[in-house]
């Protein structure tokens, strides 16, 4: 049985590729199943620091698969409620967890089309690639007459607001790289041919990075909006006594205080 699922390991960078190229990557359980346990076995090896998240071919992701639905729908409605809810109650959503609560740092790179799901599925990284050729598409609601899922809502209303998330999920347009950039909703729009020397590059910076630290930073982020800047200063100092008695920061310390003087 062909994986779904490539896996690659260099200088401590993870590369985890969805390999149907034939169906555009569509996330079918199967993918997703496999994506997840990938997931984990980077997380499971000390080798790893860090994980690009990819697609084959010339997409990232068409999104949910048609076909699978098309079975699901044949058994009925009640069969289908409670198999695409238990797809995404078990696999999908447990997924989009899994990529947001990473120990490691993600970093997506979009290679293409990102449709559907695999909106929220890419948006979960840490920090978001895109190919200048690609897009991002969320046509649930106007083409199938459902909403947005696997996290979608949820990133792009924090990402892009009320207006803009609204925007891209009720009307079903195309959010360019260059536009999606502009906008927030990636952190950089690049050159086809550099996006994935780019993203391993990212990504193993981020791996040299203090994995506590990193992992508290993310934190603080998310709760940001949520928080009052009272909480949030409170977070931030309670955090901090922490890493600052860590052997990573006195580390870093010790090197920057033996560096040459400076007489600029």
């Amino acid at each position: 049985m062909a994986t779904l699922v490539r896996s690659t390991l260099q200088d401590g960078v993870a590369t985890l590729t969805l390999d149907r190229p034939q169906a555009l990557n569509a996330l079918s359980p199967g993918l997703m199943v496999e994506l997840a346990a990938a997931l984990q076995a980077c997380i499971a090896d000390r080798g790893t620091q860090a994980v690009v998240l990819t697609g084959a071919g010339r997409a990232f992701s068409a999104g949910g698969d048609i076909g699978w639905f098309g079975e699901v729908l044949a058994g009925g409605a009640q069969h289908a409620r409670a198999e695409i809810g238990g797809y995404m109650e078990e696999v999908g959503n447990p997924l989009t967890r899994a990529i947001a609560e990473c120990p490691l740092p993600v970093v997506a790179a979009v290679n293409g089309p990102c449709v559907g799901g695999a909106v929220g599925i890419a948006l979960a990284a840490d920090i978001v690639l895109a190919a200048s050729s690609a897009y991002f598409l969320v046509p649930q609601l106007p083409q199938l007459g459902a909403v947005p899922d696997l996290g979608a809502t949820w990133m792009l209303a924090r990402l892009l607001g009320r207006s803009r998330a609204l925007g891209i999920a009720l009307t079903g347009e195309r959010v360019g790289a260059a536009q999606a950039q502009q906008w927030g909703l990636i952190w950089r729009c690049c050159a086809d041919d550099e996006l994935q020397a780019q993203a391993f590059a990212l990504a193993r910076r981020l791996g040299g990075a203090s994995p506590a630290a990193l992992r508290d930073t993310r934190r603080l982020v998310d709760a940001a909006t949520a928080n009052t800047l009272e909480r949030q200063l409170a977070d931030e100092c309670a955090a901090q006594r922490e890493h600052v008695a860590g052997d990573f920061f006195n580390d870093a310390c010790a090197r920057f205080l033996a560096r040459p003087a400076s007489h600029d």
